[in-house]
């Protein structure tokens, strides 16, 4: 077999990695259930959750829940300490000035157990 090294072979090669790596997956959304711990805000707003195995889930709160908690900077007490299932996905984190530091695991949707 003939080894194509042109810079269309390599563009080809390059488009299909990207592809690979951006097409949605079929597989279920990974989630976690736990309790929730807390919630604080600096440039960015996090919720921790403690998992079954005690141990601690921090990530940028992003589901619809978090929308007015963030706009205040502050979750209702009556949730900590809740059962919840958090569906995983990535978000980008901001520094206080609007630039892109990178991504982290976010809390992408919250359902409350009880």
């Amino acid at each position: 077999m003939k080894q194509m090294s042109s810079p269309l072979a390599l563009a080809l090669f390059v488009s299909a990695c990207v592809l690979a790596q951006t097409t949605p997956s079929l597989a279920k959304d990974k989630t976690i259930t736990g309790k929730i711990r807390g919630f604080e805000c600096g440039d960015n707003c996090y919720l921790t959750i403690v998992d079954s195995k005690k141990t601690e889930q921090v990530g940028l709160c992003v589901a619809p829940q978090c929308k007015t908690w963030n706009e205040q900077v502050a979750m209702p007490r009556r949730y900590k300490g809740k059962r919840v299932t958090v569906t995983l996905g990535k978000a980008q984190q901001f520094d206080d000035s609007g630039n892109v530091m990178g991504e982290m695991m976010s809390f992408k949707k919250i359902e409350f157990l009880d």
